[in-house]
């Protein structure tokens, strides 16, 4: 009799738990199979799959099938998802950015990415990345599972690395450290007076000794590279910083606007032979595209969510820049730059959506934020698309993640292991709507 009655129960207890991994409310062990049915499959390089399959143990995706031409058996996966209705999306990516270098903007002491002085080559952001920061748990909600960390300040700002939002600490958070260097053009005019109401253009004088300390360093960073591996003269940590951008190994991301300056950095770049360019900003990049296309730079844009830079620029303009770009054949990848960069990082779907309605291509835009960035900074076979053999790293949505109106992200995996989607604006809402 005791015996009938625990098993009664053990097969309750199992049914529920089945049940409760059915809706995806338990989460799978990084070690167990899980299989996501009848999604539409965003994969992040254009293809969509109406009604899916998609299967991963551990850390790697073993399967993404049409489920109308495939047959499964449920029984051989531990966690099963039913996703009908509900779409599925690589986890989005932001580029230059400050998430987990700064807290408060108003508290000095919270901000940790920049440096004095003006060549900070040798800087690294991926150590000062903090994890337990309260503004990126407000960031996965909307679909943000990761960012390209950035430093800022100086002519040579220092070395960028790529973070997933689910790391205990900086080194388990980091995903493809020190794959980039970021640089400041310096701009060769600009403006003064504030963003609602702008004076009158001034060149800039020093523009050209801005330009020479740039070349010296250059020239200086290419002989050390061709440096005998034998020799054991001592190091230059600036110039070893860039060694694997010479090389061709990590890439160089150029912050300029202008047309003008944009032109002068692609000339750098062919001046220095720099297999791996990127423009960040490009305010102007619409007007040299074909310079950008020909030379394969592609371009983070830094902010679609603000004014245009001259007065007298067609308003939408930094809404249009995107899907210009596009149809110019360049690649095109979204930062979030500005004020409040770290804070407004959560609002990048949205951002990249009110691009899509003014031109951009959905497909394309869902790739300029997933696949896209993931190439920019190396990761392409591991990353930015649902594939086997890449990373299960998705969200399952209930609406248009890009419409502010619909996005209701229900199920999110970062790495293989699926993430709690509370934050503390969350439990804020929560508290105060029921006084």
């Amino acid at each position: 009799m005791i015996r009938a009655v625990l098993a009664i129960l053990s097969i309750a207890v199992s049914g529920s738990f089945i049940m409760a991994q059915e809706v995806g409310s338990t989460k799978a062990k990084s070690s167990s199979s899980v299989l996501v049915q009848y999604a539409t499959v965003h994969v992040g390089n254009g293809e969509v799959i109406d009604n899916a399959y998609v299967a991963f143990q551990g850390n790697e995706i073993t399967l993404v099938t049409d489920a109308t031409k495939s047959r499964i058996r449920q029984a051989e996966y531990d966690t099963v998802i039913h996703a009908d209705g509900m779409h599925m999306f690589p986890g989005f990516i932001v580029m230059d950015s400050r998430l987990g270098l700064t807290e408060i903007g108003a508290v000095r002491a919270t901000h940790d990415f920049r440096e004095t002085g003006k060549n900070n080559a040798n800087v690294r952001a991926l150590p000062a990345f903090n994890t337990e920061s309260d503004v990126i748990a407000t960031a996965r909600p909307n679909g943000v599972v990761g960012a390209q960390i950035a430093p800022k300040g100086g002519l040579i700002s220092g070395q960028s690395s790529y973070v997933h939002f689910h790391g205990a600490n900086w080194l388990d958070a980091s995903v493809n450290p020190d794959e980039g260097v970021f640089i400041n053009w310096p701009s060769s005019y600009g403006y003064g007076g504030w963003w609602g109401e702008r004076s009158a253009s001034k060149d800039n004088k020093a523009y050209s000794k801005q330009r020479e300390e740039l070349d010296t360093f250059f020239a200086d960073a290419i002989a050390y590279a061709k440096r005998d591996s034998g020799d054991n003269g001592p190091k230059n940590l600036k110039l070893e910083a860039c060694k694997h951008v010479i090389e061709g190994q990590a890439r160089l991301y150029i912050r300029a606007n202008w047309a003008k300056d944009i032109l002068d950095a692609i000339q750098f770049a062919r001046k220095y032979n720099l297999k791996k360019v990127s423009i960040v900003g490009g305010a102007e990049a619409h007007l040299v595209s074909t310079e950008l296309k020909e030379n394969n730079i592609s371009v983070v844009i830094d902010r679609v969510h603000k004014t245009p830079v001259h007065n007298d620029d067609p308003i939408d303009q930094p809404f249009l820049l995107a899907g210009q770009l596009i149809e110019a054949g360049v690649e095109i990848a979204f930062a979030t730059s500005g004020d409040m960069e770290a804070m407004v990082s959560r609002n990048l779907p949205f951002q990249v959506g009110t691009a899509v309605f003014h031109g951009l291509d959905y497909e394309k835009a869902i790739s300029a934020i997933t696949l896209v960035p993931s190439t920019l900074m190396g990761m392409e076979k591991t990353h930015g698309s649902i594939e086997p053999g890449k990373v299960p790293t998705f969200f399952l949505c209930k609406g248009d993640p890009l419409d502010m109106m619909t996005n209701k992200i229900d199920i999110m995996f970062i790495e293989g292991k699926q993430v709690d989607l509370t934050n503390r604006q969350y439990e804020l809402y929560q508290k105060f709507k029921k006084n």
